[in-house]
């Protein structure tokens, strides 16, 4: 009975309606309202009127916008559900309780006809928890991006970010520090999975990436000691992707570790290419070996370090990628607002100056 659609429900009793037909009302597990051709409320069932706390006399004395805030013209309310036609109108409102009290909530209205007779269903929804967690997830969102570094240039380097989570919490994160003023490390990481757990997983992965960083050791050994650390960290079906990089300016060479991101874009003397090097997940082999590697670099060459969920959203990169700073920092944003996307995307932007 709960899984048929309202329409459905509505048809196959029409001909027991008025009477006969309230108690099949009463078995819906979701509050449901009749309403008449002006908007006065026919019937309650049992859940709305446990929800709202009138009883059925009482109800039937009631128009819809006694209960419904945010209805100001009832015949154009009326009128919006008529139009839906077999698609429903399905709309957000605040309606209020006997007891005044205020609820956020959902509305799926039908118009029907029985015997002639104009009948508005509304079966109603409590988003109240929705709406609560909604906040919440805006909430932690809002923390991550606030612990992002900032846009950032000096007479060596430029570095711009590209950060949009799929779904309010991201799982991805990056950070840069500077060593006596002339070697720039950072990292980027991307934890498998999205939701809540992956961003509460994320807060110690980026505190142990912050400890490894802070080590006084080759830069594969910074990411064999954050991934021994990580795997107490994360979740039995979780694992992370990381990149390190460090710019040492004195020798104009770029070392890079890769685990799991194990690519990276680069404009090397305005001629684009796609570094990519193996290396294992962090989280899943507590003894795995990384590899360091080097490259030279100039003035004019950019690099972006980014995780899969950009990467995967470029044409053909090295034929594609323009050559200049400005042109290629646009063209990865609007990669970035390919409907395809399914995934948290990031990105570090670095121009040599």
């Amino acid at each position: 009975m709960n899984d048929l659609p309202l329409e459905e429900l509505v048809t196959n009793i029409t001909h027991f309606f008025p009477d006969c037909s309230y108690w099949i009302f009463d078995m819906l597990n979701d509050p449901l309202l009749l309403l008449d051709e002006f908007g006065m409320i026919l019937f309650m069932n049992d859940k709305a009127r446990t929800f709202y706390g009138h009883s059925l006399e009482e109800a039937k004395q009631l128009h819809i916008a006694q209960l419904d805030l945010k209805i100001t013209v009832s015949a154009q309310y009326l009128h919006m559900i008529r139009k839906s036609g077999d698609a429903g109108y399905i709309f957000l409102s605040t309606h209020k309780k006997k007891s005044n009290e205020l609820v956020p909530i959902q509305i799926h209205a039908r118009y029907i006809t029985v015997h002639d007779k104009s009948i508005f269903a509304l079966v109603i929804k409590d988003i109240s928890v929705e709406k609560q967690l909604k906040q919440e997830f805006e909430l932690i969102s809002q923390m991550q991006k606030n612990m992002l570094p900032a846009n950032y240039k000096n007479p060596l380097i430029e570095i711009r970010s590209i950060y949009r989570p799929y779904n309010y919490v991201s799982g991805d994160f990056f950070d840069f520090k500077w060593e006596n003023n002339h070697i720039l490390h950072g990292y980027i990481f991307d934890i498998m999975g999205h939701g809540l757990a992956t961003a509460f997983n994320m807060s110690a992965i980026r505190v142990l990436l912050s400890q490894a960083f802070g080590q006084h050791i080759p830069l594969n050994e910074k990411l064999a000691w954050f991934n021994q650390q990580a795997i107490s960290f994360i979740e039995n079906d979780s694992f992370v992707a990381v990149l390190g990089f460090s710019f040492d300016f004195t020798t104009k060479q770029l070392t890079y570790s890769m685990a799991g991101i194990n690519q990276f874009l680069a404009i090397n003397q305005k001629q684009p290419l796609v570094v990519k090097e193996p290396g294992i997940f962090a989280g899943l082999d507590k003894n795995a070996v990384y590899e360091q590697h080097t490259m030279s670099f100039f003035s004019g060459d950019i690099f972006y370090f980014m995780t899969d969920g950009l990467f995967e959203l470029l044409p053909a990169p090295e034929q594609h990628c323009p050559s200049g700073c400005t042109a290629s920092y646009r063209w990865l944003c609007k990669a970035m607002r390919n409907p395809a996307c399914r995934d948290d995307i990031s990105a570090l932007c670095l121009y040599i100056k």
